[in-house]
C-alpha cells in the first residue's frame, strides 16, 4: 500500500512539473510523459549578453523578459547589451561576469570559440522534453552547420526575411505591369530595364539586388575548403556566380558610375524617396516602410536563381547559445523553450519578426499588428524555403563577405575584369585563413 501512495504522489509531481513546461510531450495513448527533473522553483537570474541588432530593450522586454516571468515567476532574465562599450564577450568574461545565454548570428561563431563557451545542449534538450522538429529544419541545419557540430549549441529566435519591394507608382507611370511571387531574378531583370530612365527632372533606375555575397547565399557557395584549408574564391563556381550576377547590374540606361558606392542603405534610401522601381530586401526595410505613407508600395517573394529552385535567402537568425560556463543551464533553457513557445512565436510574427517555428498558422500572422500593412502581400516574406548556411567553421563570415563585395563592386564599376578580382579576393582570403589557423593554435 505504501508503494502505491509513493507511485501516485510521483505521478502528481510529474503532471504538475509538465503542465508547466510548454515543451512537454505526451505518450500515444494520451498520457503525459515521465519528467526527467524535479520542479525547482528557487529564485534564479539569467543572464543574457545580445547586442542591439539582435535584440532592442523593447524586445527583449516583449519576447523574453515578460513572458518568461509571467510563466516562470521565479526566473529573472537580465539583458547584457554587447553593443555597450566594454561589453564584449572577452571583456565580460575577463571581468568575471559569465553569461548564461549569448546572442549570435549563425556566420560569427569564432568569438564563442575562442573563449571556450561552446556548450552541447542535447541532453537539456532531452531533459526538458523538448521538441526540435517544431523548428524550421533548414534553421536547425545551419545552426548546426555554422558550428561543425553533429548537435545543438543553442537555438534560433526569429529570422530576418526578404522580399522584392517595388513602387507601383514608378510601374504605373511608365505603363508596365507589376511583380508577381515566384519570379526569377533574370524575370527581374527584364522587369526593371525600362524604368532606367530620367523623368520630369527625377532620375529613375529599375532594380537593385544588393551585392554579391547575397548570391552566394542563396545557391550556398563555400567560401572555402576546409580539407585544404584553402580559398574557394578563385574558382568556377565563384567566376560563373559573378557573371551571373553582373548581368544583373548590366542595365541599358544607367548612369556612369551608377554602381559606386554598391551599398544597400544608399538604394534603400532612393527606394524610401521613390527614385526606385525594384529593391531586394529584407525585413528591417519593411519596419522603416511603416513611416513613409506617401509611397505606393507592395512586395513579392524574393527573386529566385535557377539553381536554388524555390529558395529565397539564407537563414539569417540571431541563435541564443547557451554557455560552458553557465552555472543556470537548466534555467538558461527554460528561456529559450518560452521563447518558442507558439504564444510568443506567434506575437513576434504579428509585429514583424519572422517566427522560426514550422507552423503554416503562426507564420501566417506576420506583420498583422500594423495597420500600414493592410491589403500588402507581406506574407511573401514567409513563403520561399530557406537556404542553409555553407560550411564556415573559423572563419570570419564578415571579412569573407566583405572581400568578395569589395572583388564585385570594382568589376561592376568596370574597374577589374571578373578574374583579377577574384585573384584578389582569393590571395586575400588565405591570408586570412592562415591568421586563423595560426590563432587557434
Amino acid at each position: 500500500m505504501k508503494a502505491k501512495v509513493i507511485l501516485l504522489a510521483g505521478s502528481m509531481a510529474a503532471l504538475t512539473f509538465l503542465s508547466a513546461c510548454s515543451g512537454s510531450t505526451t505518450s500515444d495513448d494520451g498520457d503525459a510523459a515521465e519528467p526527467s527533473l524535479p520542479k525547482d522553483d528557487r529564485p534564479v537570474t539569467v543572464t543574457m549578453a545580445a547586442s542591439n541588432t539582435q535584440f532592442t530593450e523593447e524586445d527583449f522586454t516583449r519576447y523574453i523578459a515578460e513572458p518568461v516571468k509571467a510563466k516562470y515567476p521565479h526566473i529573472t532574465v537580465k539583458r547584457i547589451n554587447t553593443s555597450d562599450k566594454g561589453n564584449s564577450i572577452g571583456e565580460l568574461l575577463a571581468a568575471g561576469t559569465i553569461p548564461d545565454l549569448v546572442g549570435y548570428y549563425p556566420g560569427s561563431l569564432q568569438n564563442l570559440k575562442d573563449n571556450g563557451m561552446i556548450y552541447n545542449i542535447e541532453e537539456l534538450i532531452q531533459r526538458h522534453r523538448f521538441d526540435t522538429g517544431r523548428i524550421i529544419p533548414e534553421i536547425v541545419e545551419t545552426i548546426k552547420t555554422a558550428t561543425d557540430t553533429d548537435y545543438l549549441v543553442g537555438l534560433p529566435t526569429y529570422n530576418n526575411s526578404f522580399a522584392l519591394f517595388y513602387n507601383k507608382d514608378i510601374f504605373d507611370r511608365f505603363g508596365l505591369p507589376y511583380p508577381t511571387d515566384g519570379m526569377t531574378w533574370e524575370e527581374v531583370k527584364s522587369l526593371g530595364a525600362a524604368m532606367n530612365r530620367s523623368m520630369g527632372g527625377v532620375d529613375y533606375r529599375g532594380l537593385f539586388v544588393d551585392n554579391v555575397y547575397r548570391g552566394a547565399r542563396q545557391i550556398s557557395l563555400p567560401y572555402a575548403d576546409f580539407a585544404s584549408n584553402r580559398s574557394l574564391l578563385n574558382t568556377a563556381p565563384w567566376q560563373e556566380l559573378f557573371q551571373y550576377w553582373l548581368a544583373l547590374y548590366d542595365q541599358p540606361g544607367l548612369p556612369d558610375n551608377a554602381n559606386n558606392p554598391l551599398t544597400y542603405g544608399r538604394f534603400e534610401k532612393m527606394f524610401l524617396s521613390g527614385q526606385l522601381g525594384m529593391l531586394a530586401g529584407y525585413s528591417n526595410t519593411l519596419m522603416k516602410l511603416r513611416d513613409v505613407p506617401d509611397l505606393n508600395w507592395d512586395l513579392v517573394t524574393y527573386p529566385q536563381h535557377p539553381a536554388a529552385p524555390g529558395i529565397g535567402q539564407r537563414v539569417d537568425t540571431p541563435v541564443l547559445a547557451i554557455s560552458a560556463q553557465s552555472e543556470h543551464k537548466d534555467a538558461a533553457f527554460l528561456v529559450l523553450d518560452t521563447m518558442l513557445s507558439d504564444e510568443v512565436q506567434t506575437e513576434m510574427a504579428r509585429n514583424g519578426r519572422t517566427p522560426v517555428i514550422d507552423k503554416r498558422d503562426v507564420q501566417d500572422q506576420y506583420g498583422k499588428n500594423f495597420k500600414q500593412f493592410e491589403g500588402k502581400n507581406v506574407i511573401a516574406m514567409t513563403k520561399l524555403k530557406y537556404a542553409v548556411i555553407a560550411p564556415v567553421q573559423y572563419l570570419s563570415e564578415g571579412q569573407a563577405d566583405g572581400f568578395v563585395n569589395k572583388a564585385f563592386e570594382s568589376v561592376a564599376n568596370g574597374q577589374k575584369d571578373v578574374n583579377t578580382a577574384l585573384r584578389e579576393a582569393d590571395e586575400q582570403l588565405n591570408k586570412h585563413i592562415a591568421e586563423q589557423l595560426a590563432r587557434s593554435k
